[in-house]
């Protein structure tokens, strides 16, 4: 009974963190741009989230220097080609629009509309 209780712990614990590990990911800014009102420098960036609410979701992006900041963004959940960041030049300014994970596509909320 012990040891089948120890089993089952570890199985939660190591469910847990596998889950910690799918709501993350890193990405490279490869020249400075804006995340609505905030402006991010050239760096990598790792950001986070928690389950969606419907299609609605938080995003925490943490810069280099340890500085976070949240972001509403819509969730598209599903397999992505490869991850990475989508950008978009909106009267001379630089803006971060989505940011795709392996499991979901992010469409931040930045409250501007890019040019196609």
């Amino acid at each position: 009974m012990r040891r089948t209780l120890g089993f089952t712990l570890l199985s939660i614990l190591f469910s847990a963190t596998v889950m910690a590990a799918q709501n993350s990911q890193t990405f490279y800014l490869a020249t400075d741009a804006r995340a609505g009102n905030i402006q991010l420098p050239r760096g990598i960036y790792e950001v986070t989230w928690s389950a969606p609410s419907k299609s609605r979701v938080t995003l925490t992006i943490k810069t280099e220097d340890e500085k976070t900041f949240k972001i509403l963004s819509r969730v598209i959940e599903g397999k992505q080609g490869r991850p990475g960041v989508v950008t978009s030049v909106v009267n001379g300014v630089l803006y971060l629009q989505e940011i795709h994970t392996s499991n979901a596509k992010f469409i931040l909320q930045n409250g501007i509309e890019g040019s196609k």
